[in-house]
């Protein structure tokens, strides 16, 4: 399934990503504001987990990550440079740019999880809305099970305090299998 993210989206995560982050090579982050100010280029944007086969691809990493600072690919030919990247994008605005950004924590933002789109080309890719499905199931049980123990806890408290053996006996019952 393909996922449409707006080119304002992009250009918005972008914005958030280089306030928020330093990369290692400043040439970098003139590379993302070209793009970001570009209707054709974010639309050929498309950010990845993971590059890996991607025929055209760039990997940009924060300065907190022990990675390589910058990596174009097109086919086989691989660049660190920014600017032969940037030479390339700016003569080639029609085939998708698959960009990998290196940061700490990238799932725990949800800037970077709101534009993450599925790698077509990576061979042992997830699907990325069953992953995240998954994920938010098991935050929901999590949570209606945090909600059914909160409430018992409340409805022991009143049995304690009425005096109701029979209800608390029944109560903490309910908790124990609930647990």
């Amino acid at each position: 399934m393909e996922q449409v993210i707006s080119a304002d989206q992009k250009r918005s995560f972008l914005k958030w990503f280089l306030s928020h982050y330093q990369l290692k090579n400043r040439e970098c982050v003139w590379l993302l504001n070209y793009m970001a100010s570009d209707e054709q280029l974010l639309n050929l944007m498309k950010f990845v987990e993971d590059v890996s086969d991607c025929p055209r691809a760039m990997v940009i990493t924060d300065t907190n990550m022990d990675k390589q600072p910058f990596l174009y690919k097109k086919q086989q030919i691989e660049t660190t440079q920014p600017e032969k990247a940037f030479h390339d994008i700016r003569m080639d605005q029609d085939a998708p740019i698959y960009i990998q950004l290196n940061f700490i924590a990238p799932f725990q933002s949800p800037a970077f999880v709101a534009v993450l789109e599925e790698n077509p080309f990576y061979e042992d890719h997830r699907d990325i809305g069953n992953w995240y499905g998954e994920a938010a199931r098991d935050v929901l049980e999590y949570a209606e099970q945090h909600f059914q123990k909160e409430r018992l806890y409340h409805a022991i408290d009143q049995a304690l305090d009425q005096g109701d053996s029979k209800a608390f006996h029944h109560l903490t019952r309910q908790l124990k299998d609930l647990q």
